[in-house]
């Protein structure tokens, strides 16, 4: 590349503003490094660090606990449903829902009152 072909080029980037770092990195730097030399290895700084894995497996912990103490009994089901249900599917249903009638016109009959007097 022949800098004498791109002076315009070489002269914008002389007066680029070279970066320059923060004021306050080697305090930054400095307050790392003893934050590191403080910590001891042990379960809380694994959990500080961890947290979500912590948290993760402490509700998979107490979803298998529940899960694991709840009583699976099957569904009995009610005795008067179980009524219903057989009474349902009986041939006398007709004779059951007309019951009233029938008591009715036994009472009302002619033949009864006949035989009573």
């Amino acid at each position: 590349m022949n800098t004498e072909e791109h002076d315009d080029l070489w002269e914008l980037m002389g007066r680029a503003k070279a970066p320059a770092p923060s004021p306050f990195f080697s305090r930054n730097v400095l307050r790392a490094i003893r934050e590191e030399a403080q910590e001891k290895p042990g379960f809380i700084l694994w959990l500080r660090t961890h947290w979500q894995v912590a948290t993760a497996g402490t509700c998979a912990a107490a979803l298998a606990a529940t899960f694991a103490f709840m009583e699976f009994t099957p569904h009995q089901p009610d005795p008067a449903l179980l009524l219903v249900q057989q009474v349902s599917n009986s041939p006398d249903l007709q004779v059951i829902s007309n019951l009233d009638e029938l008591l009715d016109s036994e009472r009302n009959s002619v033949w009864l009152e006949a035989s009573v007097n």
